[in-house]
């Protein structure tokens, strides 16, 4: 989900060298277009998707170390997902964007697929999915069966690519929803509904975003429920990532407020306005709630905790998610170590678990300040192992 962000904010991790591209200016969003390499794995990811399975086999500790899975750039990478033990990104390209700032022609549109399984002790060749023209995909959900679906930050539109194959049909029109833009998406556990945010992401000046959580049918397409997300003063409403729980719960965060959102399933379809389940300064920006500020974007469940991802601060947060009033107390960070040595995440962006230990993190790399981009690392696919207690 979307993670660039204005501001010298982020912590980063140390490079031997920042690439600092003047010259273009940014609205909210902005990238550096990077090439894409594979890297072995030297082992086996179980499981698939950001859905809490129910097992509660062990228990996490707030640390864990972090291994790169794409050893090169990816063009702007943003979200993950997981089908048949093959990693899928969707490649945003947004440094090609005009309403976000962009220039230039981007290249052809596509998910890139790193597949989690050595096979006789060599990784395969990565995958690619083609998407049309102008697509600029954002969010991806995979479903339980094996059924992807990316959304279009550019146009609106949904593309779904049916279980085992490799290419993408379009399952919602440009400008069927209220709002322009499909950002995080998660399918239900009975299948029945992708769940999407709907998000104004540049909005007229002088106004401040808006955002919705929409429940689309995965059979006839209608749109079954809209929970509009209330803005905060300061910074609006930027629905970025969504992640359903085994019991039909349904988690979202909104970034440039801070905010955590929480549906209990019996109140999915009940067309009513998002009601926040936490606020923290840790969720927001560095200078609190602003609207451009990326704080909390990608969630994962994993053995029983709630992941968010922080992009401007470059942190990782556990939580517990059956809290009914949570403060910002209960928000954990976990520290992360990448060869031993501490790390923040590079613009972490979209997460999804693998296994009961295990998460894969999207780093993006960037910060945008002064209308400059500065490239801080990055922009490839993570897989952090979660310490158990």
């Amino acid at each position: 989900m979307l993670s660039l962000v204005f501001g010298d904010s982020h912590a980063g991790r140390a490079t031997s060298g920042r690439a600092v591209v003047q010259g273009m200016r940014a609205t909210w969003m902005f990238g550096v277009l990077g090439v894409l390499g594979g890297s072995a794995l030297g082992g086996t990811l179980l499981g698939c998707g950001s859905d809490d399975n129910g097992a509660q086999t062990v228990v996490l500790a707030d640390s864990g170390s972090l291994i790169a899975l794409t050893s090169r750039n990816l063009d702007i990478p943003t979200t993950v997902a997981v089908r048949e033990d093959v990693a899928w990104i969707a490649e945003s390209q947004f440094d090609h964007y005009a309403p976000f700032g962009g220039v230039g022609n981007p290249g052809a549109f596509r998910l890139v697929g790193i597949p989690l399984t050595t096979v006789g002790g060599a990784t395969p060749a990565a995958q690619t999915i083609d998407l049309p023209a102008a697509f600029f995909p954002e969010g991806i959900a995979a479903s339980s069966v094996g059924r992807l679906y990316v959304g279009s930050i550019a146009n609106g539109s949904i593309y779904t690519v049916n279980p085992g194959e490799t290419t993408a049909i379009q399952f919602l029109a440009e400008k069927t929803l209220a709002k322009p833009s499909v950002v995080g998406m998660a399918v239900s556990g009975d299948l029945k509904t992708l769940w999407v945010c709907n998000t104004v992401t540049s909005p007229p000046a002088g106004t401040l975003p808006t955002a919705a959580i929409v429940g689309i049918d995965a059979a006839n397409r209608q749109i079954k429920a809209t929970h509009e997300m209330p803005p905060s003063a300061t910074a609006g409403a930027f629905c970025n990532d969504i992640v359903i729980s085994a019991n039909g719960t349904l988690w979202a965060t909104e970034s440039f407020g801070g905010r955590l959102f929480r549906i209990p399933e019996a109140q999915l379809l009940d067309n009513s306005p998002a009601t926040a389940w936490l606020q923290a300064a840790e969720l927001s920006g560095p200078n609190g709630p602003e609207a451009g500020q990326f704080g909390a974007n990608g969630l994962a469940l994993v053995s029983g905790k709630l992941f968010v991802v922080n992009s401007s601060r470059g942190t990782l947060l556990s939580i517990d998610p059956t809290l009914t009033e949570p403060t910002s107390s209960d928000l954990h960070p976990v520290a992360v170590s990448e060869n031993g040595m501490p790390v923040s995440l590079a613009n972490p962006d979209g997460i999804t678990k693998v296994s009961n230990t295990d998460l894969l993190v999207v780093e993006n790399g960037f910060y945008v300040a002064d209308g400059m981009v500065v490239d801080r690392g990055g922009k490839r696919l993570t897989r952090i192992s979660l310490d158990t207690q």
